[in-house]
């Protein structure tokens, strides 16, 4: 379990005296600055490297750049950061060791404060088989088809929150789409009960009750697209872009209305045929809808089956399909993982519970087959998931070609990525 009050104690001294600002305005930060309102601390605000194409406030919270903390100089006293970023922990607390501040006493790292999160993958099944996901070559294998009962999410996250104290904010996909279970706005709700907020995912091809979702008040949605008409269609398979279109208007129009504070992020995977026109077409979309855009290099997702590149086997066909169309190849992709193999494990941090409740060894890996670690959750004290998770086969596999850093290198390789909260 994780020991809150030790945790807090710098944090604590420091607001006495100090600006608290959390550096990272994503799903991550909005956490904890929920976690620590509910302690009590007083936070003057977040910074982002993407602050100027993100909302102007968080949580009521204003959103700098930055300098805001960087820059500060006497007579102001030097603010406090709390790193809240996955994927750039390290670059952040570099920035802030160059600029004088030290650990602990200026700044305190998000693995510190919190060592494990957790997704809860809620559904096991998907409407869409885009090209780059294991869903398109795999027929839906054992643990793969089905919805988490609520009372089954109320039981898990009830285990989180006595485990893991320090949680306060949930990741509520994976593998599947979150918009498919009639239960999810009274899973969003349960979450909010207990103090934790709620990121979901959406490919926005399924006819939902949106309204119903949005008045939940999720407080991030990340909707994917990969280019604009017709060549929406391409990668993402058995979608159509009329629908995703009208959905999409229809989401922001429930944001306004409904909950406007809710982060949209447009995660727009850069293929070949997603470039130019494609992009700056949504570029102007975002803007009109007020939505959040994130375009990022595409590469292929799962990792059983880069994995099985690396080890010499075959991509699936439509995983090659994918492959041809990266802007950065497969092949540069895992050079530049492998140039980053001495780093640690991100992912390892992250416990994955499925629809079942089964736990995966690594979120990042589809397949059941040396992925899972305990066939329920709610049975095994996170102390022998974790355990199990560090001396897994499939770990040491992975580690070998760099794969554990497969995607925070194509993170770090996108438009304009800075450090930011991903």
């Amino acid at each position: 379990m994780t020991d809150t009050a030790h945790i807090l104690e710098p944090v604590r001294r420091a607001a006495a005296e100090r600006p608290i600002w959390i550096w990272g305005a994503g799903n991550q930060g909005r956490g904890i600055g929920s976690v620590l309102r509910e302690q009590g601390v007083e936070l003057s605000g977040f910074v982002d490297q993407a602050a100027e194409r993100l909302a102007s406030q968080v949580m009521g919270l204003p959103v700098r750049l930055p300098t805001a903390v960087l820059d500060a100089a006497p007579p102001q006293p030097r603010p406090f950061v709390i790193i809240a970023s996955w994927f750039f922990e390290a670059e952040i607390a570099d920035q802030l060791q160059a600029a004088g501040f030290v650990e602990s006493e200026d700044f305190i790292g998000y693995a510190r404060l919190k060592p494990v999160d957790y997704s809860v993958d809620i559904v096991g099944v998907c409407n869409l088989k885009c090209l780059a996901c294991p869903r398109a070559s795999r027929a839906p294998g054992p643990g793969k088809q089905g919805l988490m009962p609520l009372a089954t999410f109320r039981a898990v996250l009830d285990k989180i929150l006595t485990e893991s104290p320090f949680v306060g904010n949930l990741q509520l996909y994976q593998w599947g789409e979150p918009v498919l279970h009639p239960q999810l706005p009274e899973i969003i709700e349960y979450a909010r009960e207990r103090g934790v907020l709620c990121a979901i995912s959406s490919n926005l091809n399924a006819d939902a009750d949106y309204a119903r979702i949005v008045a939940a008040r999720p407080e991030w949605l990340r909707i994917s697209a990969s280019g604009w008409g017709d060549d929406y269609e391409i990668a993402h398979t058995r979608g159509h872009w009329p629908r995703f279109l009208a959905h999409l208007r229809e989401v922001a129009r429930l944001r306004r209305v409904l909950y406007p504070s809710m982060k949209i992020e447009l995660y727009y995977h850069l293929y070949r045929h997603s470039l130019g026109e494609g992009l700056e077409r949504f570029r102007e979309l975002c803007e009109e809808l007020e939505l959040e855009l994130r375009p990022i290099p595409a590469y292929l997702i799962s990792l059983d089956d880069v994995l099985g590149y690396c080890e010499g086997r075959s991509l699936p066909e439509p995983a090659r399909q994918a492959a041809e169309r990266l802007v950065v190849s497969l092949d540069d992709g895992l050079a530049a993982a492998y140039r980053q193999r001495h780093l640690a494990c991100d992912v390892l941090r992250c416990v994955n519970i499925n629809w079942d409740a089964s736990v995966s060894q690594c979120m990042l890996y589809y397949d059941t087959a040396d992925n899972s670690v305990a066939p329920n959750y709610l049975d095994v004290s996170l102390e022998q998931i974790q355990v199990r998770r560090h001396r897994a086969e499939l770990c040491r596999r992975c580690s070998r070609f760099g794969l554990h850093r497969y995607c925070a290198s194509y993170a770090q390789m996108a438009p304009n990525s800075g450090v930011s909260a991903p």
